[in-house]
């Protein structure tokens, strides 16, 4: 066997040893059967955690190939014969999951594997058991990874499998010890994004070492990979820390438990990881143009062994019963358990002081500030000046954003009507407004050379559609408040986040394309614009008229959390009715006025020229 060959099986095999020693040490390795009472048997009491092993391992490899093929392959035929290979990683990670499904059932009934299968649940337990659901979901979306990477698709698919890949990654969160912890909600987003990070940075450099030894790219590859791990460590630092002390509730409870030791461990692999990408930083990357690869592969290679160990150790925490939670006295437990967070009763003051500390939504804004200020560095080092008052606009609806998802509304939305329709208002019409003022498309062109490559594509021509635009920005309120959606985001934070991230997406694409702040693929009239603005007060028109004069929105999910201090509902949603899209219509129609305004100087302007050509 060659080294290559040798040092390819040992990473994984310290993986599994370390899970090994893990359940050991932690408690989650099978016990001996006790007479009259159910067990699931051997089989799965050491087949659920080593396959859950390998789920996790080929869930890594297929972000960090498809990574590898995105973002850090040099030409065309690299990155297509790249994406080609993720094929049988998501076909591992597709059958690991269903493989996973079929244990976790055993586990969950407490019955041997060919029992389980024969008592009929299979299917309640897929439809409707969150880990059941969870595991079906990355079976899915695995396998249409799996097909798709087999397609010759150009840059925006492979980039639209990435995408999928890290979605997939996600729902296992919902199926793990997170989702009874005492604040669960913040338990499940703190994981999501420690996942999501670890599949990102050890996945791409799992790649880099895999695909690009010998690439004359690589050192431009480490490069961009570089600044991508820096922010995966911090991500997976601070969202690893949340999800402990959620966990924990204690800070004796690190060395007073196992759970807590184990905690430790993993802290101690990040701080080993973190002096790898120190080292990578001040010796091996600036040598990758002097002395070659070698000394960055070398490096490069244990600490992936590294990464995989802790994956390892990541699995077997994942079986370790965490301390018990207390609980928080004096509150209604109906309550806390429908929120997946306790609520003190409402005053206006609070929705200052009260915070909902999202680790997804606080890292995507501290991601986009420092993507915008990297941008604006980047053309003062060559001498070209940004306008300051563009990038106070940015941060200042990065500033709304982050309110909105982790402030006082955040808090309250979910408890209150009208507090959430305040909050929809920020994120599908104050903050989108201020990023597009700060122009980030036009800050991206001048700032990366070769950005203006793909601004003609066939994504970014049909979003500039005016009719697409507009439709996109009215979707999620229609779906919102006429389908039963409102319902379920409630009820669940996963509906909750993503619909959150469409409301602001599809409303920074309206006003990209309503406002003409930024060049776009297609030239649009300003009476078209000045159209769509029109039309975007409009759905907001159409959505307080619907507040105001429809049904009650969610009557099941208030009625369950039975709020002592709550409002009136039919008076609270009224309120929302005027409160909500009444602040989103102002907005738009500010804009509306920024439009006009901008479009008659444009006219002076031009008449003042033909009078002097004349």
């Amino acid at each position: 066997m060659g080294r290559r060959a040798l040092v390819s099986a040992g990473m994984p095999a310290a993986a599994f040893a370390v899970l090994l020693l893990a359940l050991w040490f932690g408690g989650g390795r099978p016990r001996p059967a006790i007479e009259g009472l159910p067990s699931p048997g051997p089989l799965t009491t050491w087949g659920l955690p080593l396959v859950r092993l390998v789920h996790d391992l080929s869930a890594v490899a297929t972000v960090g190939v498809l990574l590898t093929a995105v973002l850090l392959a040099r030409d065309e035929d690299e990155r297509r014969r790249i994406a080609r290979a993720a094929a049988p990683w998501a076909l591992v990670w597709a059958a690991s999951a269903a493989l996973t499904e079929v244990l976790t059932l055993s586990d969950f009934l407490g019955l041997p594997v060919g029992d389980a299968l024969r008592s009929g649940v299979l299917t309640t337990f897929l439809y409707y058991i969150p880990q059941g659901q969870a595991f079906l979901l990355v079976t899915l979306v695995a396998l249409t990874v799996a097909v798709g990477a087999l397609l010759p698709l150009d840059a925006g698919g492979r980039a639209l499998l990435l995408a999928l890949a890290v979605f997939a990654v996600l729902p296992p969160a919902y199926a793990g010890h997170s989702a009874s912890a005492a604040d669960h909600n913040l338990a499940i987003s703190s994981l999501m994004a420690h996942i999501a990070g670890v599949a990102l940075w050890v996945g791409g450099l799992a790649g880099l070492v895999a695909f690009l030894p010998g690439s004359a790219g690589l050192p431009a590859a480490v490069r961009r990979f570089s600044a991508l791990a820096l922010c995966c460590f911090v991500a997976v630092g601070v969202s690893g820390t949340i999800n402990a002390w959620v966990r924990l509730g204690e800070v004796s409870q690190l060395w007073e438990s196992r759970y807590g030791l184990l905690v430790l461990a993993k802290a101690a692999a990040l701080a080993a990881l973190g002096w790898f990408g120190w080292r990578h930083r001040r010796a091996t990357i600036a040598a990758l143009e002097t002395e070659g690869s070698r000394p960055f592969l070398r490096l490069a290679t244990v600490e992936v062994a590294v990464m995989l160990a802790t994956v390892g150790l990541a699995v077997g925490l994942s079986r370790t019963a965490p301390p018990a939670s207390a609980g928080v006295p004096g509150v209604a437990q109906h309550q806390h358990d429908a929120l997946g967070y306790t609520l003190p009763p409402y005053t206006p003051g609070r929705l200052v002081t009260e915070i909902r500390p999202d680790p997804i939504a606080l890292l995507a804004v501290a991601g986009l500030v420092a993507a915008y200020l990297a941008g604006v560095r980047r053309l003062s080092a060559r001498g070209e000046g940004w306008p300051a008052w563009r990038t106070a606009s940015w941060l200042a609806g990065l500033l709304v954003l982050a309110y909105g998802l982790a402030g006082g509304v955040a808090a309250y939305g979910p408890a209150v009507f009208s507090i959430h329709a305040a909050q929809y208002a920020l994120l599908g019409a104050v903050g989108p407004a201020l990023l597009v003022l700060g122009a980030p498309l036009g800050l991206y062109r001048r700032a990366v050379p070769t950005a203006g490559e793909h601004e003609d594509g066939p994504w970014a021509r049909a979003l500039s559609l005016p009719w697409v635009a507009t439709a996109l920005y009215a979707a999620p309120y229609v779906a919102l408040y006429l389908t039963g959606l409102f319902e379920a985001a409630q009820t669940s934070l996963a509906v909750r986040l993503g619909l959150q991230a469409v409301v602001v997406a599809t409303a920074v694409v309206f006003l990209e394309v309503a406002t003409g702040v930024d060049p776009l693929p297609r030239p649009i009239r300003p009476q078209v614009r000045a159209a769509m603005l029109l039309a975007g007060v409009a759905v907001q028109a159409w959505v307080a008229l619907e507040l105001l004069a429809g049904p009650l929105q969610g009557p099941g999910w208030y009625a369950s959390l039975a709020l002592p201090w709550g409002p009136e509902r039919n008076g609270d949603q009224r309120l929302g009715a005027l409160l909500g899209p009444g602040a989103a219509a102002l907005t738009l129609a500010a804009l509306l006025v920024l439009l006009l305004l901008r479009w008659r100087d444009a006219r002076r302007r031009l008449s003042a020229g033909a009078v002097q050509a004349g």
